[in-house]
């Protein structure tokens, strides 16, 4: 799945409790020092001694030290042990308090069930607003959460929470964008499932079927979307999703790139591993010998050898070949099924 970034991943844990990065320096520098007057903190963090000694009384402040009466004075930190826990601790009270407020607040609401009906479906154009409400989705998200994938990028990868399914259905134009294909297969790696449908009609993220988000117009990452809470439209979506889910092609990366689902047969080579997914991706030949690492005419040679070893003339029928070598179960499901049919 595509998640806009709402913070960088080199955020500092101790930003929750209130402690920013130069904070977090000079405590660490007290911390690696039994005493530490205000110059040595700056000449250790390139500060001036003013720009230093304001840094310690913020640390101070924070319960991070202590000093000494001395003049200068020598600081000390407090162990990270006692200091994290009693930050910690103010947070969860802060919160605590903040959450008592609800009661209140919901008074102010003049009927509830009228606000949430009324707002089934909201409009938003606020980028802000919509990296924090999708956010919040995902970190609410409890069991599932699935995604229509259209050119141009909206929302970028990020890991899936711990005992959720999450599936992704992208578009041929999709995986066309330059690094869609790696940015699929460290997904996957984390246990995304994706597969791959020829055109979307949409693009989409929805979360325990509950609520979704809806790019108001597709090709515009800029443009408004509408958000989508638990009601028929929901329903809906969800299952346009499955019907697509059913009819798409599943994609698989395998020692040598993306693959198809299952044990290939032996015959299927590391050329046809690499190549004939692409093509029932709906990539045309510059795309895909671009993603496979090769120039226009090593392909044509590729493929003109993977036709010859499956002793077809056409990329259909390679493409129909490679599958029934692959798939030669599912082959054997659908005779069983027509017998079934035509025996009524």
């Amino acid at each position: 799945m595509n998640p806009p970034r709402a913070r960088s991943s080199t955020t500092s844990p101790l930003e929750a409790l209130g402690i920013d990065d130069m904070e977090e320096r000079a405590y660490r520098v007290l911390l690696s020092h039994r005493l530490a007057t205000a110059e040595d903190v700056a000449h250790r963090l390139s500060l001036s001694l003013r720009k230093a000694q304001r840094l310690l009384d913020h640390v101070e402040a924070k319960g991070l030290a202590s000093h000494s009466p001395e003049r200068p004075p020598r600081y000390i930190a407090t162990s990270p042990k006692l200091a994290m826990e009693a930050l910690a601790s103010q947070r969860v009270a802060d919160i605590e308090r903040a959450r008592s407020m609800i009661p209140e607040l919901m008074e102010q609401v003049a009927d509830e069930a009228d606000i949430d009906r009324e707002q089934v479906v909201e409009l938003i154009s606020s980028r802000t607003a919509i990296g924090q409400i999708l956010e919040q989705m995902l970190q609410t998200v409890q069991s599932e959460i699935f995604a229509f994938q259209r050119p141009p990028m909206y929302f970028m990868h990020r890991e899936i929470p711990k005992g959720v399914r999450a599936r992704t259905i992208s578009d041929a134009a999709y995986l066309a964008l330059p690094g869609a294909l790696e940015s699929l297969r460290v997904v996957m790696a984390m246990g995304e499932e994706a597969r791959t449908f020829p055109v979307l009609p949409v693009k989409m993220v929805v979360v325990d079927r509950r609520m979704g988000l809806i790019p108001l117009h597709a090709e515009d990452p800029n443009g408004p979307v509408l958000l989508v809470r638990d009601c028929t439209l929901i329903d809906a979506l969800c299952g346009l999703f499955d019907l697509t889910w059913e009819r798409a092609t599943p994609l698989v990366f395998g020692r040598t790139g993306v693959s198809m689902l299952g044990e290939p047969d032996a015959r299927l080579s590391e050329a046809a591993e690499q190549v004939i997914p692409l093509l029932a991706a709906g990539l045309n030949d510059k795309a895909i010998a671009h993603e496979a690492g090769m120039s226009t005419a090593t392909l044509n040679r590729r493929l003109a050898e993977l036709m010859k070893s499956f002793g077809t003339r056409t990329r259909f029928q390679l493409g129909w070949r490679a599958a029934l070598a692959a798939f030669p179960e599912r082959l054997a499901t659908g005779k069983r099924a027509k017998r079934k049919s035509s025996s009524r």
